[in-house]
């Protein structure tokens, strides 16, 4: 009887969205980058550190603000500015 209460329900994978900002992926998540909406100084930083449209990133972790791995390298963003990226999430 215990063993039914304890035993593991199956989860259900979670719905992808068509479009959701990068703070909103969890660990291990890959996406592409589909739009900034943030300021253009900011954008352009971002440009030059490998982070553009159409860059596909891997979320490193997210406990403290957000640590992406960029075309081989590690980029750390704050919350604020992973809001305003858009991305769309990639299976696998």
């Amino acid at each position: 009887m215990l063993s039914r209460l304890f035993r593991k329900k199956p989860q259900e994978a979670p719905a992808r969205c068509a479009e959701c900002p990068l703070a909103a992926c969890a660990t291990g998540c890959r996406a592409a980058v589909l739009r900034m909406d943030c300021d253009h100084d900011e954008a352009h930083r971002l440009r030059g550190m490998g982070l553009f449209e159409g860059t596909c990133v891997q979320v490193i972790d997210s406990r403290n603000g957000m640590l992406l791995e960029v075309k081989g390298s590690r980029l750390a963003l704050g919350h604020a500015l992973a809001r305003a990226i858009k991305v769309l999430p990639l299976a696998g």
